[in-house]
Parts: structure tokens; C-alpha cells; sequence
């Protein structure tokens, strides 16, 4: 082979080689490193307004966890905290974002027990200011264990009329009269949670004058005492109302004292309860109380047996069986308390007393007429003069009746408070 063949021969075979290494190095250099940023090109870098395929984001991004280790890298946000913000851009939440705390959401409300420790604990922490209180109608919420107070009540019955048995309103008989004045005690003491003894003494004075006759004088009237029992407290985020009963016993005091009263005849509407003087009687019922600032709503039932007993009654000669009818009572009102701090409020109280044709012992009744009744009204202004004495008054006004005689009474009471639990005065 001649010289020239040799070397062109030579130069082919470098020339290979050669275009084969600049190939390699190109390609090299042409590499992304998916952990590297490519370096920013010059301004007078044809490229920087040239270049047709700029550098996509994704080449731009790791993987979770990588730390680049080229001086012009710049750490990329965690995935939980999202892509930066720019200035005066909103920027809605990364997907993968951490989320912010959780907000406290209401729980939900578990019912309150009928009269357990929550029920009272609920109860006690809404509103329920200490008032005088309605004239007629006892409450069905207790004392607190251990506190105990007392009220006294200052009734007058003046007799105006009498009902016939339609309902209608004629004169007094010739010769009647009757007032009566009532001075009644009635004081409480908390013994559990639910449970509290009630004692109701009272004194009676009554000037009176039937056929002629005149019957006055004072003395000690009916004695009644008993328990009431809280069955349900009420509920302060419902119309759950506080129900209680009571179970009360009437002792016979008029007729163990000599009190000048009319034989058979009745106290005061306002009395609670109202029995037949001096006949020993039961009486249970239902109290009701609802708690709705500013109202409070009160409703109260009770149901008399007065035992069969021997006396005179007025109109007849010589002592003979009296049996009475059961008697009935149902009272409503619905209180207004126009500032709490004074306990000024007002109140708007009805007053039913009905005497029933039967008695639940199955002996026909001895009296006649052998049923009546009886239904007034009165609004009631109440303040407190104290912290502890509270102050309430009325006139109780007949609405309605038949077969007993229609009579107007003026009344007011005294409240005062005694106790308190944990150095604080709780109301009832």
C-alpha cells in the first residue's frame, strides 16, 4: 500500500475517534441533573432570547427528602407547606398542606338525669333571681340541703255577696256577716337535693254574726304540715319543667284550741291547703315551676280528704256526722321580673277552689249544697327591701263561684331568709 493510502487511512480512523469523544462530551453537558438548577445564562447569551425550549419546572423539582449539594441549588418548599406566596398574589392551599388545627366543635349535649346532681348543677347556673314570689302558689323547686327560711302571710277576707247555684250574685242573708283575718306561717327547710319539710302554722281571728249570733274572737287555726318531693329538675336548655308533689296532713287545732270558727266552714281561698275547720284532712297534688328569663310559669293541683268527724254546724241544733266532699284546688301564675337586683317584678295569679259531690272514702256528703265553687284572680307587685327580706301584695278578686259566698282579699307577705351554702344565699 503506498504512503497516502496509509495516512488518509490514519486521519479517517482518528477522525472517528475524535467525532466520537466531542459526541460523548456534548451529550454530557446537555444532561439535566434532576437534583441540579441549571445556571442562569448571560444576558448577552444568544440563548436568553433565542433559545426555543426553555427549561421545563418539572426539571426543576426532586424528590421528597434529596439535599443538592451544587452551590447555585436553591432548597424547594416541604410538601406539607406548600408552594411560596408571593407578594400581593393570593395562593389557594397546597393539596398536601398541613391543615390547620381543628376547630373545637360543640359536643354533643347529653340529656340532663330527671333530678340528679348535673340536672341541679345545670339548674342552679341559670337565671333565677330571689323574689317575694307568688301569693298562692307554693314552688316545686326545693331549698338546698340544710337552708331553710320562712314566710309569713297576711290575709283579710271582707264578705261582699253570696253565689247562688247558677253562678249568680245575690245580697247576704239578713243578719250576716263575716271578716276574717289570717296571719299564716309557712316555713321550709331543705333536708335532701329534692326533699323538703314544709310546717304551716297560722293564727285566725273572725268577726262574724249569723242569725243574730255572733262568733268573734282569735285563736290557732288548722295546723298542716308535710314533705314535698322533687321528682324532676327542670331543664334549662328545654321547656322541662320542675314537678314535685306533696303529701301534707291538717290537724284539727281550731276545734282542740276552741277558735271561734265557724263549723265546716272554709279559710281564706288564698289558704294553703284549704280544709274544712276543724276536720283533720290529707291532701297530696302536683307543683309545676318553669324558669324563662323574664317569666316564670307556675301551676299547682291538690286534692283534699277531710275525715268524717262529729260537730254542730251552723244552721242546726245538736252535734251529728259531718261529711264533706273532697275539695279541689288549682292554681296558675306567670311572674315578671323587671330588674333583677331589685326582685321588682309583677305576677298575675288565678285561684281555683272547687268542693267536689263525692269522697273518695264512698260516703255520700251530710252538707248541702253538697258541692261548690269558687275562682278569683289578682295581680301581685313583689320587691326585695333586704338582700334577705323580700316583700310581694295583692288584692285577690272573685272571677266566679256558686253555692259559697264571694268575698275580697287584700294580702301580703314577708320573705326572709336564713342560711346560706358556701357562704352564699341560694334561691329555691
Amino acid at each position: 500500500m503506498s504512503p497516502e493510502k496509509m495516512l488518509v487511512r490514519t486521519i479517517g480512523r482518528r477522525g472517528i475517534v475524535v467525532l466520537l469523544l466531542i459526541f460523548l462530551v456534548q451529550g454530557r453537558e446537555g444532561y439535566a441533573d434532576p437534583a441540579q438548577t441549571p445556571p442562569a445564562p448571560s444576558a448577552s447569551s444568544p440563548s436568553v432570547t433565542k433559545a426555543k425550549n426553555p427549561p421545563k419546572k418539572k426539571a426543576l423539582s426532586r424528590p421528597s427528602g434529596r439535599v443538592s449539594t451544587h452551590p447555585s441549588a436553591k432548597p424547594s418548599p416541604a410538601p406539607s407547606e406548600g408552594p411560596a406566596a408571593r407578594p400581593g398574589v393570593a395562593t389557594a392551599p397546597h393539596p398536601t398542606a398541613a391543615k390547620p388545627a381543628a376547630k373545637k366543635t360543640r359536643l354533643e349535649k347529653h340529656a340532663l338525669s330527671r333530678n340528679g346532681a348535673d340536672a341541679l348543677d345545670a339548674y342552679r347556673h341559670t337565671w333565677n333571681p330571689i323574689t317575694g314570689g307568688p301569693e298562692f302558689l307554693p314552688l316545686a323547686d326545693t331549698l338546698p340541703e340544710g337552708e331553710f327560711n320562712a314566710r309569713m302571710f297576711f290575709y283579710s277576707r271582707f264578705t261582699e255577696a253570696q253565689y247562688t247555684g247558677s253562678g249568680g250574685i245575690t245580697s247576704l242573708p239578713p243578719g250576716y256577716y263575716q271578716t276574717q283575718l289570717l296571719l299564716l306561717g309557712a316555713m321550709y327547710f331543705g333536708l335532701s337535693t329534692n326533699d323538703e319539710l314544709l310546717l304551716l302554722p297560722s293564727m285566725i281571728s273572725t268577726f262574724s254574726s249569723t242569725n243574730g249570733v255572733n262568733l268573734d274572737g282569735t285563736g290557732f287555726n288548722d295546723f298542716t304540715f308535710g314533705i314535698k318531693h322533687r321528682w324532676v329538675i327542670q331543664d334549662p336548655d328545654s321547656w322541662r319543667p320542675s314537678i314535685s308533689t306533696p303529701f301534707l296532713v291538717t290537724l284539727p287545732t281550731t276545734t282542740w284550741f276552741g277558735t271561734p270558727v265557724a263549723k265546716g266552714g272554709l279559710p281564706p281561698i288564698s289558704v294553703v291547703p284549704s280544709t274544712h275547720f276543724g276536720s283533720p284532712a290529707f291532701t297530696t297534688g302536683l307543683f309545676l315551676r318553669k324558669n324563662r328569663k323574664p317569666f316564670r310559669f307556675f301551676g299547682d293541683f291538690y286534692y283534699t280528704f277531710n275525715v268524717p268527724n262529729s260537730g254542730v254546724v251552723s244552721g242546726s241544733s245538736g252535734k251529728q256526722l259531718i261529711q264533706y266532699g273532697d275539695l279541689a284546688q288549682y292554681r296558675m301564675g306567670v311572674e315578671q321580673v323587671f330588674n333583677d337586683k331589685t326582685g321588682f317584678g309583677g305576677i298575675l295569679e288565678f285561684v281555683g277552689l272547687s268542693g267536689l259531690p263525692f269522697s273518695i272514702d264512698g260516703i255520700a256528703p251530710t252538707l248541702h249544697p253538697t258541692a261548690f265553687n269558687l275562682m278569683a284572680m289578682q295581680p301581685t307587685i313583689e320587691y326585695n327591701l333586704t338582700p334577705r327580706l323580700m316583700f310581694s301584695a295583692g288584692v285577690l278578686l272573685p272571677v266566679f263561684g256558686n253555692n259559697e259566698y264571694l268575698a275580697v282579699t287584700p294580702n301580703f307577705s314577708l320573705w326572709y331568709y336564713w342560711g346560706a351554702v358556701d357562704g352564699k344565699l341560694m334561691p329555691r
